[in-house]
């Protein structure tokens, strides 16, 4: 029986959950719920499955999945969700920035300038093994956790209890923009660079067939356009076009 056929036949709900990380995965049932849960619907609900997205810890949304208490999470990456499933073609395209205060005078010239400086991270956040060596030997690490984690590491910058934020760069102007203060920051650095999936639970066994459908369905939808409309309502591209762009530029 076909993957289409079979999901038609049972209208079988997929949850998939994460924490709040726009524009990626944003508030659930929401007009702009995020550009991840609005590819996983374009691609497996005219397969007949209904996609049902459950906000929740970072740390839990993970541990809860490998069990098999979830499909999937969104925004997932294989240094994070190890041992999980992953499509062929990624959901979304990340890049971890170094934030600071707008007026602090402070810059990044190697490694060794993080020394001492307190540096925002999240609980079970991947960040590339570049900044997090460099971290792990030079700076004085705090972590937030619970759903507003990143809203919380922001407010904790601008009130100056932290020094700098590790974050996406994306994430972070969708989220400091949305709370009005997005003008009081500056990106200082850019690190690690790479793809987003959403990522399926290894304790399910029609995990390979949905990232099956997920690879189908990101070529379909940006052969079609509508991968292109699904980001533009976020303010941005197709990271595949950006990239190649930027190639162009650099040739």
């Amino acid at each position: 029986m076909s993957l289409m056929t079979a999901g038609a036949a049972t209208a079988q709900t997929l949850t998939f959950a994460a924490d709040e990380w726009c524009p990626v995965n944003c508030a659930p049932g929401s007009e702009k719920p995020g550009y991840m849960v609005e590819i996983a619907e374009a691609i497996l609900e005219p397969l007949g499955y209904q996609v049902d997205y459950q906000q929740i810890t970072w740390a839990r949304a993970l541990l809860m999945t490998r069990k098999g208490q979830y499909d999937g999470v969104y925004a997932g990456t294989p240094e994070e969700a190890t041992g999980f499933v992953f499509p062929s073609e990624p959901q979304g395209r990340y890049t971890i920035g170094l934030f600071v205060r707008k007026d602090d005078p402070w810059r990044y010239d190697e490694a060794s300038s993080l020394k001492g400086k307190e540096v925002g991270l999240i609980i079970n956040y991947a960040y590339g093994d570049d900044i997090e060596l460099q971290m792990e030997r030079f700076a004085e690490r705090r972590y937030a956790g619970g759903a507003k984690a990143l809203e919380q590491n922001i407010r904790t910058l601008l009130a100056g209890h932290l020094d700098m934020i590790v974050e996406d760069v994306n994430s972070f102007a969708y989220k400091a923009t949305e709370l009005g203060i997005g003008d009081q920051f500056r990106l200082e650095k850019t690190f690690t660079e790479d793809n987003l999936y959403l990522a399926l639970s290894p304790a399910k066994a029609h995990s390979h067939d949905i990232a099956r459908a997920l690879g189908d369905g990101m070529k379909r939808l940006r052969k079609s356009g509508e991968l292109q409309s699904i980001m533009e309502n976020y303010g941005l591209q197709d990271w595949v076009q950006v990239h190649a762009s930027e190639e162009t530029v650099i040739d």
